[in-house]
C-alpha cells in the first residue's frame, strides 16, 4: 500500500469512533476531559431517545445535563455521530422525528452512523453485511435474523433508508485486529455496489470494543509499527466502560499519553475520511474479491476473540 502524504507532514492518523452503549455523563465526561488535555479529538455517537431494551444502558439527548456535555464536546472539536435514534425498536416515524430532533439539538444531521446491535431498524445490518456464501452461513446459524435489520426495505415500519441515504456520509463496517486500519481496507471510504440505493460510503475500523481488547491492541510497539508505515487507525470501542471504581482504565491512559507525544494526526473520523475521499482518484467501489477478503477477516477476528482469546463484548460483559 502505499503511504498517504497526512496534513502538516504529519506521520500517522490515530482517532476513535465512540459507541454510544453504557456511555454516561459521569463516566464519560472523565475521558473526554482527559482526550481533550491530550490533544485527540475523536467521534462520539449518541443516541436521541432513551434505551427501551432491557439490554442496553446509556445517557441520550433527553437529558440537559448529557446534552450540555455533547454541545461542549461538540464546541471543543470533537465530533458526534449517530448510534440508531434509540436502542430498542423503533419505527420510521419515531426515526425520522429523532433525525430532526437531533439537528434542532446539535444543530445539523449527522454526518456519521453506526448500527446497534440487533435494532430492527438498522441499515443492511446482520447477515446482508455479507455476501455469499459468508451470509448464508450467518443466517443458517443465526436464524433469529431473517426477520431482523428492516431498516432499508421500503414498505417496513422500520424502514428510513431513504433518509440514511439522504443524510449520513459514512457509515460502518467490517472491521479487523491490526492498529493500522487502512493497511487491512485501503480503498476506504469505499462504495458498496450491492448498498448503494440506501447508503453512500463505509468504512473499516480496528475491533476494540472495550478496555480489555484496547490494551491487547494498542501497545507501545504496535503504536510505534503504525507511526513507522505512517497508517491510519481507526478504533471502535465503547469509552462507556472504561470507567472502573472512579477512576479511567491505566492502561488506556498509558497508551493514549504514548499517543499523545508522538506526531500525529489526531482528529474525528469523518475529518480523516473526508480527507482520504479528497486524495482519491481511482475507483471507489469495492470489488466482489475485495469485499469477500474482508469479510472472511472480519470473521475471523470476531472467531478469534470470542472463541481463543476471549476478549470481546460477550466474555466482558460477563464479569
Amino acid at each position: 500500500m502505499k503511504n498517504i502524504e497526512l496534513p502538516r507532514n504529519k506521520k500517522f492518523v490515530f482517532t476513535i469512533i465512540d459507541d454510544a452503549d453504557d456511555g454516561t455523563y459521569s463516566n464519560t465526561k472523565p475521558i473526554y476531559d482527559f482526550l481533550y488535555e491530550k490533544g485527540l479529538r475523536i467521534t462520539k455517537t449518541v443516541w436521541v431517545y432513551p434505551p427501551r431494551d432491557e439490554t442496553s444502558n446509556g445517557d441520550c439527548l433527553q437529558s440537559p445535563e448529557y446534552l450540555d456535555f455533547i454541545l461542549n464536546l461538540k464546541e471543543k472539536g470533537f465530533e458526534i455521530g449517530l448510534h440508531n435514534v434509540g436502542s430498542g425498536t423503533y419505527y420510521r416515524e419515531e426515526i425520522l422525528k429523532g433525525l430532526e430532533e437531533y439537528k434542532n439539538l446539535l444543530g445539523a444531521y449527522p454526518k456519521i452512523h453506526i448500527n446497534h446491535s440487533y435494532n430492527v431498524d438498522s441499515i443492511y445490518g446482520g447477515y446482508k453485511r455479507f455476501s455469499f456464501p459468508f451470509n448464508w452461513v450467518i443466517k443458517k446459524f443465526y436464524p433469529q435474523y431473517s426477520k431482523a435489520f428492516q431498516g432499508e426495505i421500503h414498505g417496513s415500519p422500520h424502514f428510513w433508508g431513504n433518509e440514511h441515504k439522504q443524510t449520513i456520509k459514512f457509515s460502518r463496517n467490517y472491521e479487523i485486529d491490526q492498529l493500522n486500519t487502512i493497511k487491512f481496507n485501503p480503498k476506504m471510504p469505499y462504495i458498496d455496489p450491492d448498498k448503494t440505493r440506501y447508503a453512500n460510503y463505509w468504512f473499516s475500523a480496528t475491533f476494540a470494543p472495550n478496555q480489555w481488547l484496547f490494551n491487547h491492541l494498542v501497545t507501545k510497539k504496535a503504536i510505534d509499527r503504525l507511526e513507522k508505515e505512517k497508517g491510519i487507525c481507526i478504533l471502535f470501542t465503547h469509552l462507556g466502560y472504561y470507567m472502573q471504581q472512579g477512576r479511567i482504565d491505566p492502561g488506556f491512559m498509558e497508551a493514549i499519553n504514548y499517543i499523545s507525544q508522538k506526531d500525529g494526526w489526531f482528529v474525528p473520523v469523518s475529518t480523516v475520511l473526508d480527507f482520504l475521499l479528497e486524495t482519491r482518484s481511482a475507483d471507489l467501489k469495492i470489488t466482489r474479491l475485495e469485499k469477500l477478503k474482508l469479510e472472511f477477516l472480519h470473521l475471523l477476528t470476531r472467531l478469534k476473540y470470542r472463541r481463543f482469546i476471549k476478549l470481546d463484548d460477550y466474555a466482558f460483559k460477563k464479569l
